[in-house]
């Protein structure tokens, strides 16, 4: 006589408040708390007011759900909080669109595509690190954002720009400013019942102007590549190109949304990773040597990637796993659905966190120590599937990973090749969690490289 499995109740984390669940707890500690849950089970039940979530605390849980059974999940809630405001682009859609556009915009991020656009990286790079001075103190956070913004549209979106460095920097810098604005509100209205989310007090009106001048900015954009759809092969020309599976190419709404979700990912996300490897930089100067050695070691021309600077590849690696940004994404089933022994409703609300997942001792041991050289022992393709996903996984892995990848080894190479990085004494840098786990602020003073 076959046994049947009966599927076992989510354990509830301690701690719970009336009313408030666990509220408070993820409100001051946030990505802490999520740390705290993790040795208490596969999934565990937490609830945002009266709001019910299962959190997802194993490698095989995660991949249970964003690959196994990805098609019995959508989004899920964080997601349904950002699309009226970035729109119903590639980080947002579901299903048959958003393989529809998946497709439409993977030839801008094939290896041969991104190679086209190293040229323009390593020039937007070195014209902005040109610009510091021999002991000027850099906010670099704020000088990354900047960066990775204006190297985002100078290789993605060849339409009219601001002439200038300075006029495109000021454009960085507005065009930054508006993401972070966005992404705070989103995390706002995804933890907080709708009615405190709109408070004033919380930065609602805000919010909203922030993502109405970003919509304007992508439909300028927007506007400027209809008048000339065929003239230079960036990624808008590639959006009004007609396909197999959309013959008229891509709606001027469309391709406003896709652009503002490759801002959203692309500037943002890759920018909060490249201030928290300048700073273990700033406070490891041996690694530093070692990036520069093997940069002085390749010609400018070689395009950089995990072959030609494998140091500097795993040094990022390590970044991506002790910093990852994203602490908090989310999943809902779509129907019943069993994972790790734990019967999901329909509807279901799931978290899971990449930084959580980085961060545990049986796939990485002493897992605060920050150590490049860790991924010489055991390499990414030897951990359980779902332990490592910097990028995240299965059919809405980001887009854009090589080309992430390829941006920031480009701007490693031209800070360390021209600067040695040092943090202010006085300055103590912490982890501030929001949307996404990124420094408070990070000023480091330059100074060149002795010569000899």
């Amino acid at each position: 006589m076959h046994s049947i499995s009966v599927p076992a109740a989510a354990p509830i984390a301690p701690g719970r408040f009336p009313l408030l669940g666990h509220l408070p707890q993820l409100a001051v500690k946030r990505a802490g708390f999520l740390q705290s849950i993790k040795t208490r089970g596969d999934i565990i039940k937490i609830f945002l007011g009266t709001r019910p979530m299962f959190v997802l605390n194993s490698p095989e849980a995660v991949h249970d759900v964003l690959v196994t059974q990805s098609r019995k999940f959508s989004k899920g809630l964080l997601f349904d909080i950002a699309r009226p405001f970035i729109g119903n682009g590639i980080i947002t859609s579901e299903r048959e669109f958003h393989r529809r556009q998946r497709r439409a915009l993977q030839p801008a991020f094939h290896r041969d595509s991104i190679a086209g656009y190293v040229g323009t990286m390593i020039d937007v790079a070195e014209e902005q690190v040109s610009t510091w001075r021999p002991g000027e103190v850099i906010v670099m956070d704020q000088a990354m954002r900047r960066l990775m913004t204006v190297m985002l549209v100078a290789t993605l979106f060849s339409t009219e720009r601001p002439d200038g460095a300075e006029a495109m920097a000021e454009l960085g810098d507005r065009v930054a400013e508006h993401l972070t604005t966005v992404m705070r509100g989103v995390f706002v209205g995804t933890v907080l019942p709708a009615p405190i989310a709109s408070l004033p007090a919380l930065g609602h009106r805000r919010y909203l102007s922030a993502a109405a001048a970003l919509r304007d900015l992508a439909d300028t954009a927007v506007r400027q590549a209809r008048q000339d759809p065929t003239g230079r092969g960036d990624l808008l020309s590639i959006m009004f190109t007609g396909t197999a599976g959309n013959p008229q190419g891509m709606s001027d709404v469309e391709a406003r949304d896709e652009l503002l979700s490759l801002l959203m990912a692309g500037a943002e996300t890759t920018s909060t990773t490249l201030s928290w490897a300048l700073y273990e930089l700033g406070r490891r100067p041996e690694i530093t040597d070692r990036i520069k050695a093997e940069c002085r070691s390749r010609p400018v021309e070689v395009i950089p990637s995990a072959t030609t600077f494998p140091f500097t590849d795993r040094f990022l690696r390590e970044v991506l796993r002790l910093h990852q940004p994203n602490w908090l994404l989310m999943r809902r089933a779509l129907e019943p659905v069993r994972v790790s022994g734990i019967e999901l409703p329909p509807g279901a609300e799931i978290i899971y966190s990449a930084a959580t997942m980085h961060r545990d001792p049986a796939y990485f041991p002493d897992p605060l120590r920050f150590d490049p050289d860790r991924w010489l022992d055991r390499s990414q393709k030897e951990l359980p599937p779902g332990a490592y996903i910097p990028f995240a996984v299965g059919n809405r892995k980001c887009i854009g990973d090589f080309f992430s990848m390829t941006e920031m080894l480009v701007v490693l190479r031209s800070i360390v090749s021209r600067w040695r990085l040092h943090p202010l004494e006085k300055h103590r840098v912490r982890p501030v969690v929001q949307a996404q786990i990124r420094p408070n602020s990070l000023p480091m003073l330059v100074s060149p490289w002795p010569t000899r």
